[in-house]
């Protein structure tokens, strides 16, 4: 690590030696949405509710997952199985129903399975994160019914290179003991273009308030009663936490007046503990003797999961292809993943596997008439595997194909769009379990109206299919990691979400208002039920690792069904800027606030509905130095399910400062707090909010070489 670390710190020292003593602010390029159909168009534009993460913004937001990263994003939270897994959550939905890509195409990982598999794409990579938050179906697939995620990286550049260009930074982190040293660059020989991009993170156990990680009473009694007398470890640190991190991507592309073409390889590594997750085995509490204390031991080590993805991107956008198209993009993916669970003693354990493939291509048409549009397919093929004792989702083999188109029409200053996606869903399991086929439609219609020179009124009106997954059709077995046996439902249907957005947005010169609220109606919601029919004794029933119904059984046994279920929810946030001088610098202070709730139609709340919440922010900068401050009020949460415990709310204060020293490159130095009242925070969208709590007090050191 050293050997990273030292060209860094020579690179800064000279660079302040020749820093430019006369300071300029930095302007931003305007930003446009890549996963929209239509080209060139910003958020404001779009017909249905978008956010971009971008510059300083995401620089102060970056994490080591995608969900720490996007957890402060309205209408997002992050569903944390420890620091090393963390799953997005789009307005109470995750898993299946929330569709990340890297770079427009699927990332194509196990993440969606169980909630302590991590997203394989790495923040550190992003140029900006794009998040179409509700139904987005029609554009991506079935897994996009709850919104998408699009991390943009330059792996592959889409520009011609005009300069040497990239960084090299570091980041230490107090709050996991945890150093990561990233860098990427690119360059250009003729029309050939370059980039290489490289990220190590090494952490340590994650630090919390003392005595926060508290299992619940009634899940560990006998483990508390077992151990009331002994040494647990550091109080002020989460066991087994700690993470390992290698990510490498090279690529190129050939960039001309006629578009561009381009391909990348890109591989991520990843190495983490996974916070109270212990794999029970039946020997060690048989055993006696000398294989006590040994067996003791390797319950304390923990959990860890050892993940692996190498993917092979190809890229190209053509204009005016052919006769009535101007323009034509594609993008190809083949993606080879595992991730190994390793056992305390270190012995590998379950292995999932993912190889899949995904084909997209997107046909923008000349206008006909008033109208213009993209005419698009997608075509994605998985094979899933889970080989091992705990692997209770059979090997799986997926695809789909879909057909989609978007038009629209300008009227005046109305922009009128409508889409339509058919789509073709195949299950094919191994060892003789039936195949399952669905055919699903997505209808979409929105629109955009301007109201003057700084207003607009964005309303989204959808229809959209989701087919069950293949976990939610072939479960059967312990899922250790949720303390479920799960079971799947071979006669599950197609699931309909019908969407209603509506967003009023203000971007005036001192004022940047953004309201919206949405009501989502589902029709045969797929969602875990408990049971009361292998022990009927009024209570849930409860299994052992095998399904053997016993009344203190350490597992919840659950099965996939469907009931009609609705979603309602806003987010708001308006900033101000409060003052504009040249001596004091800018001023914009802000606030925001989201809510939503959800429930089954007969049956109560759905369990793991974000909190509200509800925030001041004050952004400052002078000339080169900036600062943010933001504090959050999360409320408690006491609209929850059965079995579902309330969790506590908490107010979390952060702090980000920066200076760039302006030159021939530019050196950018950050100085971040994190959970300055040293909160318990608990995240009630998490498995194990209790057993993993959120980061301490803690401070983030960073320093970056711009070039």
């Amino acid at each position: 690590m050293n050997r990273l670390l030292l060209p860094l710190v020579a690179m800064a020292t000279g660079h302040l030696a020749i820093a430019s003593a006369e300071e300029q602010p930095l302007e931003l390029d305007p930003v446009t949405v890549t996963a929209e159909p239509f080209a060139n168009r910003g958020e404001l534009e779009s017909t249905r509710p978008v956010d971009v993460l971008v510059g300083d913004a995401l620089d102060r937001a970056r994490a080591a997952t995608l969900g720490e990263t996007l957890d402060q994003q309205p209408g997002i939270a992050n569903a944390g199985f420890g620091p090393g897994a963390g799953r997005v959550v789009i307005r109470g939905q995750s898993g299946p129903r929330v569709r990340v890509l890297d770079g427009g195409v699927g990332v194509m990982d196990a993440s969606t399975v169980s909630p302590d598999h991590n997203i394989s794409t790495e923040p550190f990579r992003a140029q900006q994160i794009e998040i179409l938050r509700g139904p987005a179906a029609l554009l991506y697939g079935n897994g996009a019914i709850g919104g998408v995620v699009n991390v943009v990286s330059d792996t592959i550049p889409t520009e011609s290179v005009e300069q040497l260009s990239g960084s090299l930074g570091m980041r230490y982190d107090d709050g996991t003991e945890g150093l990561t040293t990233f860098g990427h660059s690119e360059f250009s020989l003729g029309r050939l273009n370059l980039h290489i991009d490289g990220l190590i993170r090494d952490t340590n156990e994650l630090k919390i308030p003392s005595g926060a990680a508290q299992a619940p009473e009634e899940a560990h009694e006998e483990e508390e009663d077992a151990h009331e007398d002994e040494d647990v470890g550091r109080a002020d640190r989460l066991e087994n936490s700690g993470t390992a991190t290698e990510s490498f991507a090279v690529g190129s592309s050939w960039v001309d007046d006629w578009g561009f073409v381009g391909v990348a390889v890109t591989r991520y590594d990843t190495h983490y503990g996974v916070p109270g997750h212990a794999h029970g085995h039946e020997d060690t509490h048989e055993e006696e003797g000398e294989h006590e204390d040994e067996a003791h031991e390797e319950e304390e080590g923990g959990v860890r999961i050892d993940l692996k993805q190498t993917r092979y991107d190809a890229k190209f956008e053509l204009f005016d292809p052919v006769p009535g198209f101007s323009r034509l993009r594609g993008a190809l993916v083949v993606s080879e993943y595992a991730h190994t669970e390793l056992e305390p003693s270190g012995e590998p354990g379950t292995v999932f596997g993912n190889d899949g493939t995904e084909l997209r291509l997107e046909a923008t048409h000349a206008p006909l008439g008033v109208f213009s549009g993209v005419l698009g397919v997608q075509w994605v093929d998985s094979d899933f595997s889970a080989i091992g004792e705990e692997a209770f989702v059979p090997t799986v083999q997926t695809r789909s194909l879909g057909l989609f188109g978007v038009e629209e029409w300008q009227l005046n200053a109305l922009r009128l769009e409508a889409g339509l996606r058919l789509e073709r869903t195949d299950h094919d399991p191994s060892g003789g379990q039936p195949a399952r086929n669905y055919s699903t439609v997505s209808l979409s219609l929105g629109g955009n109206y301007t109201l003057g020179d700084h207003a607009n009124v964005a309303v989204s009106l959808s229809r959209s299919q989701r087919a069950p997954s293949s976990q939610e059709l072939y479960s059967l077995g312990p899922h250790l990691a949720t303390e479920t046996f799960e079971v799947g439902n071979l006669d599950l249907t197609e699931e309909i979400a019908n969407n209603l957005d509506v967003t009023l947005h203000w971007h005036g010169d001192r004022v940047d208002a953004e309201l919206t609220g949405f009501v989502t109606r589902y029709q045969d919601y797929i969602y875990q039920r408990t049971t009361d029919t292998l022990l009927p004794d009024g209570e849930p029933d409860r299994v052992d690792e095998e399904g053997m119904a016993e009344a203190d059984g350490e597992l919840l046994y659950v099965s996939y069904t469907q009931q009609d279920a609705h979603f309602v929810g806003a987010e708001a946030s308006v900033s101000v800027l409060a003052l504009q001088s040249t001596t004091l610098g800018h001023w914009r202070p802000r606030v925001f606030a989201d809510t939503v709730s959800g429930e089954l139609d007969n049956g109560g709340p759905l369990p793991r509905i974000t909190p509200s919440r509800i925030g001041l922010g004050l952004d400052w900068q002078r000339l080169s130095l900036g600062a943010d401050l933001r504090l959050t009020r999360v409320l408690t949460q006491d609209d929850t399910a059965e079995l579902e415990t309330e969790t506590a709310g908490y107010t979390r204060l952060d702090a980000d400062l920066t200076w760039t020293v302006r030159s021939v490159a530019d050196l950018v130095f950050g100085l971040r707090a994190r959970n300055l009242l040293d909160e318990t925070i608990r995240d009630h969208t998490s498995f194990i909010k209790n057993l993993s709590p959120g980061v301490g007090r803690s401070v983030i050191v960073d320093m970056a070489l711009e070039f």
